[in-house]
């Protein structure tokens, strides 16, 4: 693709001459800079704007001076509208939004475009550096158009024609003119002082690869904004389309004139040159023109938002409301519960936001300083940050009063949970209880009454003195046994010591059996409420037993303390690593404590140990 130079004509002939640009690895633009570097001061963009006025008198002065510029007139009115347009233009996209790099190229652009205007010097070194760099605002210029609007390359396939854009802007460009004077004759020209050895048929060759790259770039471009269109929404074709048309256009015609001119079809090439000027000139307005319908939509959408939000809609509207607003009909609304610390759906249940990376994307919204709702959307969007803040402010206060009937959703859903958790819970228990005395204390006792059967028969035989001794030795053996069983079965159900002696004395007893060592730090000096010292129990014994099967521990320590909120910790020095879903005691727990409107929190870091903490009201 070149930049239409009626300068670059050598006298008495109808070619024009294309530059060079720099290199994609030179140009910066391909990766996201620091959040540092984004942002430039309006100090820096006004110096900007006042170097881009001087470059535009000057390349005009050049124009005007030039002997062997054609047209000079009519040329340097589009030369200044486009320059000065790409760079006022790119100067308030970078100042609106200096995170992204659409501004940035369309400012290089304008820039670069004004530098071509060297070759039109009658002196040969400017001369000379003009041809080569007359088109280094061409691989700027496709980079921008296949940026816009997220300033970013999507794909490789964008990425492959922006690089073929740099190719031909500068590597094909700087080798045919070491090899002769440009792509047609320029009687009236200055020398070009790279000339290694002239080689008409070399020169002519290279200038034809160059003009066949351009060709399909040129279509490239056309077809990718093509295919952006087609997938666009409505939304998103209000602001894109303006851009995306002049950008078309300006590629199709670009790659015509490169066509005619391969086909020796230098009038028509004029014309087609002529032509794509006007429609690069077009393109910076072009932006404007998206931009303000962008803005225009947005102020429509927001004032039928709060239209619709007046009219107190039922349940479920308002992300039918805000869908219609943003033009986003996948658009979900998640809401946040602060207790919880999480975001839940409007009927409770749980919701991830996006990563980073997706193409959704979560919006935050906040009522009077809190949180009250994300917003997640198409990445589309991000483009008009002002339309989500603006919807979400709008519907703040419609947010906060879904965002209450979601809390209560999902409380309902949580009780639902924790009710069904603890039926499983204790028909598991009844379960254990019920195999336990089967399994133990039962056959325990059906092995002494046949000891007991045996003894009796042997009493009136010979020794039966010594035989029945030997009976009543094992029977004794097995009661004890049977009895320890039943006190260890009936400790698991509820500790005797707890409520004749206190939380206290029945932790002791719990640790006194363990065999990892525990210490007790702490206990309160008054006796809790009974069923905050029964939580408070099972707690301790919960996450003591998990010591003992899986820490892998060599301590452990206990703490309880009183007050308006009892506190239970329960820590350990083993192996960490542990969830609340890991199994159904500590999910068993957390119910028991919320049942109590208390809470169960588990800081487990893996290899750094685990705490288990409870916070039960005691009013």
């Amino acid at each position: 693709m070149g930049r239409v130079r009626a300068g670059g004509r050598r006298a008495g002939s109808s070619a024009l001459i294309r530059g060079q640009t720099t290199s994609a690895q030179s140009s910066g633009f391909w990766h996201d800079p620091p959040a540092a570097t984004a942002v430039r001061p309006p100090r820096a963009l006004a110096a900007l704007a006042v170097a881009g006025c001087v470059t535009g008198l000057a390349a005009g002065a050049l124009t005007l001076t030039s002997d062997h510029t054609a047209n000079r007139g009519p040329y340097l009115f589009l030369a200044l509208v486009i320059g000065w347009g790409f760079i006022g233009t790119g100067l308030f996209a970078w100042w609106r939004r200096p995170g992204n790099r659409v501004g940035r190229l369309m400012t290089v652009v304008g820039f670069a475009w004004f530098l071509a205007s060297l070759s039109d010097s009658g002196a040969a070194l400017p001369h000379t550096v003009g041809l080569f760099v007359g088109l280094v605002w061409g691989g700027f210029f496709v980079q921008m158009l296949l940026a816009f609007p997220s300033g970013r390359l999507e794909s490789r396939r964008e990425r492959a024609i922006v690089a073929a854009g740099y190719l031909m802007t500068t590597v094909l460009q700087a080798l045919p003119l070491l090899f002769g004077e440009g792509s047609r004759e320029c009687d009236g020209c200055p020398p070009n002082l790279a000339l290694i050895e002239p080689d008409a048929g070399l020169a002519g060759a290279l200038f034809a690869v160059q003009r066949s790259v351009i060709v399909v770039v040129g279509l490239s471009v056309c077809a990718t904004l093509a295919r952006r269109w087609r997938s666009a929404t409505p939304a998103q074709r209000r602001s894109l389309a303006p851009v995306l048309w002049a950008g078309g256009v300006t590629g199709a015609l670009v790659a015509l004139s490169a066509a005619a001119e391969s086909a020796g079809m230098y009038p028509l090439s004029d014309a087609f040159d002529w032509a794509y000027l006007g429609g690069f000139a077009c393109v910076p307005f072009a932006f404007l023109s998206g931009l303000l319908r962008s803005r225009l939509h947005r102020a429509d959408a927001v004032s039928e938002l709060v239209e619709r939000l007046g009219e107190a809609p039922r349940h479920g509207k308002l992300r039918e409301a805000l869908a219609d607003a943003l033009g986003d009909p996948s658009l979900a609304l998640a809401y946040w519960l602060p207790a919880q610390e999480r975001y839940v759906g409007a009927s409770g249940e749980a919701v991830e936001l996006p990563p980073a990376g997706s193409e959704r994307v979560a919006t935050e919204i906040e009522h009077e300083g809190r949180r009250v709702a994300a917003i997640v959307h198409h990445g589309f969007l991000c483009e008009e940050p002002e339309l989500v803040r603006a919807a979400g402010a709008a519907a703040a206060i419609s947010l906060e009063n879904e965002r209450l009937d979601a809390e209560l959703r999902a409380r309902l859903e949580e009780l639902r949970a924790s009710r069904a958790r603890i039926v499983e819970a204790g028909d598991a228990e009844r379960r254990r209880i019920e195999r336990d005395l089967h399994d133990g204390a039962q056959q325990r006792l059906v092995s002494l009454l046949l000891n007991v059967k045996l003894a009796r028969r042997e009493a009136g035989r010979e020794r039966a003195e010594k035989a029945s001794g030997a009976l009543w030795d094992e029977v004794e053996g097995q009661l004890r046994q049977a009895l320890s069983e039943l006190r260890t079965l009936a400790s698991g159900i509820l500790l005797p010591v707890l409520a004749d002696r206190g939380l206290g004395a029945a932790v002791e007893e719990i640790t006194s059996r363990s065999p990892v060592p525990v210490e007790i730090e702490q206990m309160p000096a008054e006796r809790l409420p009974e069923r905050v010292e029964v939580a408070a129990y099972f707690v301790i014994s919960e996450a003591l037993a998990n010591v003992v099967k899986h820490a892998e521990a060599s301590k452990a320590s206990v703490r309880v303390a009183g007050g308006d909120r009892a506190l239970i910790e329960v820590s350990d020095d083993g192996a960490g690593g542990v969830t609340l879903e890991d199994g159904s005691g500590l999910r068993g727990l957390a119910d028991r404590v919320g049942a109590l409107e208390g809470r169960l929190e588990l800081d487990s870091p893996a290899g750094r140990g685990t705490t288990i903490r409870a916070e039960i009201p005691c009013a």
